[in-house]
């Protein structure tokens, strides 16, 4: 058996390998594996005796860059802003493709899912806000408004051919959108002071490859030496710098012929393996290393935090996603995707529930210096997100199992 799986994988010609390795790497679900093996060691090296070493080790100071123009800081500071800058240059080139040959191409198809992740994102904001109203605890309203792509379509994926593929695509156009609008809200309400001069330079980067952007086509170096330069003027400028790989990810100039190879493609092809096996692991292992405790509950306002991310990541998804799709719905501006009803939306609305990665990253941008607030956000973003997960594949399988024991029925 060894020997016939050896001989038909040395028979497959180089392209196949690549393209076989490509479609590993861009398995949502494999991400989700990897972040949550990473998440998990950092639980149980925070609740043991290497807890010292672990913070110790994080609060390490790295100093990067010639004089004038250096950057210093700990190794966890390096991770949210240097590693999750890989991530979110992905995530702008997966957008980008999508906007030029996906599901974003066409707006009346992409209209549903953009206007449910708006909707998902409005109502766990408000639903935070209403119960976290003083000014140590209300700039949290950022953490439930954000989907884990990598988890949730990983949970869909487990539950196989009991999801309809429409539902799938809804779901990643959806994702894909909350992307969107969790990079514009961290740009825009998590910036630090802010410098004009630097800030004024990183906006004229930004034009200048928006500019030269055909021109820069086959120039992969020299895009990237413009963006580790826009990357530095953005960190002083007192925006979050992880922000310029979105930036990028959508300045990536393509091909306009189809022998070219462009610097997006190329981009993708060096980034995507580096941001799934490093960058998201290691900003897994940095940030939820959480001292799981009952004292970390006490205090009116860890309850309100985690009741305000709790409920806005568990209830307000799912009241947001199905509300703004009846909307569409009733108001005749839309329909459901193909094989799919309420059931499933229902059950789409309790997976996008689940927020690790981007909304662990807005808790660090929030209570970065509130240490009890950041551990009970933490901890309260695991729970709802398993709840979310839990809920919405029950959800998913009962609709499931009606509806087989329906067609049973009417043969």
């Amino acid at each position: 058996m060894k020997d016939k799986l050896y001989h038909r994988i040395s028979i497959l010609h180089p392209q196949q390998l690549t393209a076989l390795l490509g479609k590993f790497l861009k398995d949502e679900a494999i991400s989700g594996k990897l972040i949550l093996i990473a998440a998990v060691i950092a639980l149980i090296v925070a609740n043991s005796p290497l807890l010292g070493a672990y913070e110790s080790f994080w609060r390490l100071n790295l100093n990067i860059g010639p004089a004038g123009w250096s950057v210093s800081q700990d190794l966890r500071h390096w991770v949210n802003e240097g590693l999750m800058a890989v991530f979110f240059l992905v995530v702008g080139l997966e957008i980008k493709r999508e906007l030029i040959s996906g599901e974003l191409r066409d707006l009346r198809v992409a209209a549903l899912p953009i206007i449910a992740a708006i909707g998902g994102m409005i109502v766990p904001a408000l639903i935070y806000e209403s119960l976290n109203t003083g000014p140590e605890v209300s700039c949290g309203w950022g953490i439930p408004i954000a989907t884990d792509i990598a988890f949730a379509v990983g949970v869909l994926m487990l539950l196989g051919k009991r999801v309809p593929l429409s539902l799938k695509l809804f779901l990643l156009t959806l994702a894909i959108a909350d992307d969107i609008g969790a990079i514009i809200v961290i740009a825009l309400f998590y910036a630090e002071v802010i410098h004009g001069g630097y800030l004024f330079a990183s906006l004229l980067l930004i034009v200048g490859l928006w500019v030269f952007r055909k021109w820069l086509i086959g120039r992969l170096w020299l895009f990237s030496a413009v963006g580790v330069v826009l990357w530095i003027t953005t960190h002083h400028s007192g925006i979050h710098a992880s922000i310029v790989g979105a930036a990028l990810g959508l300045l990536a100039p393509h091909a306009t012929k189809p022998s070219e190879i462009s610097v997006a493609e190329r981009l993708e092809h060096a980034c995507l393996p580096f941001s799934t096996f490093v960058a998201l692991p290691m900003f897994a292992f940095a940030s939820a290393g959480v001292v799981l405790s009952l004292g970390t509950f006490d205090g009116s306002a860890s309850g309100s935090v985690m009741w305000g991310i709790v409920c806005g990541l568990v209830a307000g998804k799912m009241l947001g996603i199905v509300g703004a799709t009846w909307l569409m719905v009733v108001f005749g501006k839309a329909r459901l995707p193909k094989d799919t009803g309420w059931a499933h939306i229902y059950g789409v609305g309790l997976i996008a529930g689940i927020g690790f990665t981007v909304s662990m990253f807005v808790t660090e941008l929030a209570f970065g210096h509130n240490e009890p607030l950041l551990q009970i956000a933490k901890i309260s973003i695991f729970m709802a997100s398993a709840g979310s997960a839990v809920l919405g594949s029950i959800v998913l399988m009962i609709n499931t199992t009606g509806k087989e024991q329906e067609d049973v029925a009417s043969q």
